[in-house]
């Protein structure tokens, strides 16, 4: 008969279990991530070992410098690096024919190669390894080495590492650009939900909205969701994988922050006294609700799911009969130039944010796949 364990042990093991469990959970695209390092840098360096290459660690430092997140990240840095590359080691290795040796002389060349490197790379952005390869190739020349060879073996040995690098991504854990478009969405839309949850709040209370560090927080969250679109627009096109997200979402998510930038300046000071008798309660709600959209959208995008667009239509008309009602009492006629144009900035904004969550959710639901749409129909 098997002894059982003790109580002490089993409790312990638990508790070590779960934190690691947990800790592995968080950061399980990290450490994907660093798994198609280790594998890339592993096949860069037995590549170049095996094909002789002299310098052939530069096919790990590519590996390592064009390794993203993704497999349109990676193609698109690799394809990069090539290109300034070719145009670094063609300039570097024009300034080394020329076989100077004097201080001076060097240096000399050394300005002009690398100045007219940066000439091409402020033109094209795409070419910013450019100037650096020029100079490494232009000072890194072994003295009377043949120079068609020496350029020829970087341009190798860059080129391995990029090729390389972009079969890790596809082949080690690969990562679809599609799922950092959507994960880097739903972040967005939390910040959204957050500030709409604010100004709702502060409205209701009759305060003045307080600046907010998520209007940082999600331009840099839009920006993300930029790269990653791109990203997964060049794995399409190069027929390396494919996706539904339609190209007018991170446009509508620009619109939805540009909204909450009015709302946020109307709300700059409380509402007038006789406007908020009349408005706050309509309007809070209205903010309520389209923050529960934004919710319900991340939650769809994450789940593969169409958008539950709970009461945003409903509150919205309800603050617009209130809104209407305002209007046409003789409180309305109390306001000066200044509270009118904010009360009625407001109602503004608040039609902005309404069609664009509503055309957010939309677009959402083009991305649901085609069977979860007919078994949502049936």
């Amino acid at each position: 008969m098997a002894a059982e364990p003790l109580p002490f042990f089993a409790d312990h093991s638990l508790t070590i279990v779960a934190p690691i469990r947990k800790a592995l959970t968080a950061n399980a695209a990290n450490l994907r991530q660093i798994a198609r390092i280790m594998v890339g840098t592993s096949a860069a360096f037995a590549a170049y070992k095996a094909l002789g290459l002299h310098e052939g660690y530069w096919s790990v430092f590519t590996v390592l410098i064009v390794m993203q997140g993704s497999i349109g990240g990676t193609l698109g840095a690799a394809t990069d690096r090539l290109l300034g590359t070719l145009i670094g080691a063609l300039l570097g290795g024009l300034g080394a024919a020329l076989q100077r040796t004097a201080t001076i002389e060097v240096g000399l060349v050394l300005v002009t190669v690398t100045g007219i490197a940066a000439f091409v790379a402020a033109i094209r952005p795409r070419l910013r390894i450019a100037p650096v390869t020029a100079a490494i190739m232009l000072l890194s020349a072994p003295p009377g080495a043949s120079v068609q060879d020496f350029v020829r073996d970087r341009v190798i040995e860059i080129g391995i590492g990029g090729i390389i690098g972009v079969l890790a991504s596809m082949l080690v854990f690969p990562a679809r650009s599609h799922g950092l478009v959507i994960a880097r969405t739903v972040a967005v839309l939390g910040h959204v939900a957050r500030m709409l949850r604010e100004q709702a709040r502060a409205l209701t209370a009759g305060e003045a909205l307080p600046s907010s560090p998520d209007h940082a927080a999600l331009r840099l969250a839009l920006g993300n969701v930029e790269l990653a679109m791109k990203d997964a627009d060049r794995e399409r096109a190069s027929r390396l994988a494919d996706h539904r997200i339609p190209a007018a979402v991170p446009r509508t998510l620009w619109r939805v922050r540009n909204d909450l930038v009015l709302i946020g300046r109307a709300l700059d000071e409380p509402l007038p006294s006789a406007a908020m008798a009349a408005l706050a309660t309509p309007a809070g709600a209205m903010l309520e609700a389209h923050a529960l959209l934004a919710v319900n959208c991340a939650v769809a995008l994450t789940a593969g799911t169409t958008v539950d667009r709970g009461e945003a239509t409903a509150s919205y008309r309800g603050f617009g009969l209130a809104l209407d009602a305002f209007r046409g009492s003789a409180a309305a006629t109390t306001l000066d130039f200044e509270a009118s144009g904010r009360v009625f900035g407001l109602a503004f904004a608040a039609g902005r944010l309404h069609r664009d969550l509503l055309d957010l959710a939309a677009r959402a639901d083009e991305i649901v796949p085609s069977k979860v749409l007919a078994a949502n129909v049936a």
